[in-house]
């Protein structure tokens, strides 16, 4: 079985209400399709981690929720300081029919999560037989701008960020990366990270150690298994 990443960029006029949201501000910074059900032929149901400086940005998020014409009913839950679930109910017209015919009207099998950027861009991955994976790509519409990542065996040891890590992990090496403590020369300091995060210097030391080396340990067992 064959897998693939794809980057997929929608003009504006294409993008979902909430989508095009993302873009226009600065507090919320990705948000995470985890899971979804399409059961229902009028409606679909949606579940979302939302990540960014949700004190500034989590009223601003829930008008632009309460814009949406599209949107039944929504209930959110806090995770922490810097992300929260949201679960929505919509109507199955416009951009939710689109995206049910994306994760139902295939053999293929979507890898959740699916990630929703600012630059307007969704990264998700796919799984399935090769001739069938390329159809998908080959079949995607004009108008739509896209870049495959990564394509390869499927590797059920291959685990993304956000299913090997938990949460708070996830949220831990987000900052890190983007304020630079990776880079070489370093960017950042452990103190730093600390402050973003709002919790001490041990705290964030200790998650960015828990988070390396769960990554280690996970690369450890490819080589194994490889």
């Amino acid at each position: 079985m064959r897998y693939l990443q794809l980057q997929v960029r929608f003009p504006p006029e294409t993008r979902h209400p909430m989508h095009q949201f993302l873009v226009k501000q600065d507090s919320i910074q990705r948000a995470y399709l985890r899971h979804w059900n399409f059961s229902n032929p009028e409606y679909v149901t949606t579940l979302l981690r939302v990540v960014g400086n949700t004190e500034e940005g989590r009223e601003e998020y829930l008008a632009a929720l309460d814009a949406v014409e599209t949107i039944q009913e929504y209930d959110t839950t806090p995770v922490d300081d810097r992300s929260f679930y949201v679960y929505i109910r919509e109507h199955a017209q416009g951009f939710a029919s689109r995206l049910r015919a994306l994760l139902t009207d295939t053999e293929l099998l979507i890898v959740p999560p699916i990630e929703y950027a600012t630059d307007g861009e969704m990264l998700f991955e796919i799984a399935g037989e090769q001739d069938a994976l390329q159809g998908l790509v080959a079949n995607l519409p004009d108008h739509l701008s896209v870049s495959i990542n990564r394509l390869g065996e499927y590797d059920a040891y291959r685990e993304s960020r956000v299913t090997a890590l938990t949460d708070r992990q996830e949220e831990v090496l987000e900052v890190a990366r983007e304020r630079g403590y990776y880079e070489i020369p370093r960017q950042a300091s452990v103190r730093e990270i600390a402050d973003e995060l709002g919790c001490s210097k041990s705290t964030a030391a200790n998650h960015l150690r828990k988070v390396e080396s769960r990554l280690v340990r996970l690369y450890d067992d490819r080589s194994t298994t490889g």
